[in-house]
């Protein structure tokens, strides 16, 4: 018989999972956005999606709904597509998610009690993964040059702000920022992570970036680290709804890919849509028009 030690030993991962999981993905990421071809970035960023879309959708199936789970997969590679291939437009992939995943309750014939909440769960799912996912690709893929160093700017500002605010907050916060949803994130915490990824910013447009104007990036780190926020308490609602601390664990020691992605899908669109702005000196906002 397990005594309480054995059990805890079992459920608690071993230390330093979570580093040395950093250790061996990150030099293969940093090939992947800065020197790997198109292609093989596009697939990295569907790979990702397909899992993190598998992780929301077993969210719904936590709360007891039946979810299509291949079909939204296949949808989403489809909107993901849309971005890469000009013959395939993405509202195509919009349309295609509004009719097929609503049509494929009508039928399976499923509980009619379920029907709304279920079809809801599963839309919101697809598209949120696929346009968001779709946005990473062509942050990297519209804009020359520079789209690796935006990705880079997007994955450091995010996760390096997100990472300062826990320390921040464990040290200082007093003020809960969202209690009802992450009761632990504190306001203290929230200015410290935006502090950080304003340095960040500044860091990265020093080093690898001088394209970036100066003011416009102190303005992106902001933006990014309080949309960021808004993002990472999403996902944390939709986790708080189902009753699960991680919307996964497929990848060690950080949880699962719509945990360790959900403020940079988030995100991913609002840069794309600043940096758009900026070159184009804020005369057009036909932002990601065909």
């Amino acid at each position: 018989m397990d005594t309480p030690n054995d059990a805890s030993s079992r459920a608690r991962p071993p230390r330093f999972t979570r580093e040395l999981t950093t250790l061996v993905a990150a030099p293969l990421a940093v090939w992947i956005i800065g020197w790997a071809p198109s292609l093989v970035f596009d697939l990295a960023i569907s790979v990702i999606a397909s899992l993190a879309l598998y992780e929301f959708l077993n969210l719904g199936v936590r709360k007891g709904y039946t979810m299509p789970v291949a079909l939204c997969i296949l949808v989403t590679l489809f909107i993901l597509a849309a971005f890469v291939l000009e013959p395939v437009s993405v509202e195509m992939g919009v349309f295609l998610a509004l009719l097929v995943i609503p049509a494929s309750y009508v039928l399976t014939g499923g509980e009619l009690e379920q029907a709304l909440p279920s079809s809801a769960i599963a839309i919101l799912a697809t598209l949120y993964v696929g346009m968001l996912g779709g946005s990473i690709i062509r942050l990297r893929n519209d804009f020359g040059a520079v789209g690796a160093k935006l990705v880079f700017f997007l994955l450091l500002v995010v996760w390096c702000g997100d990472a300062g605010a826990y320390y921040v907050g464990r040290k200082f916060g007093r003020t809960p920022l969202s209690p009802r949803i992450s009761p632990k994130k504190t306001v203290e915490g929230g200015i410290g992570g935006c502090l950080v990824a304003i340095l960040i910013a500044l860091l990265i447009r020093s080093t690898f970036f001088p394209e970036f104007p100066l003011f416009h990036a102190i303005i992106a780190g902001v933006i990014l680290s309080i949309t960021g926020v808004i993002g990472d308490l999403a996902e944390s609602m939709w986790k708080r709804s189902a009753a699960v601390k991680d919307s996964g664990s497929l990848i060690p020691g950080h949880g699962g890919f719509l945990d360790r992605f959900d403020s940079i899908f988030f995100t991913a669109p609002i840069l794309y849509s600043y940096w758009f702005l900026i070159i184009h000196h804020f005369q057009t906002f036909r932002i990601m028009s065909a």
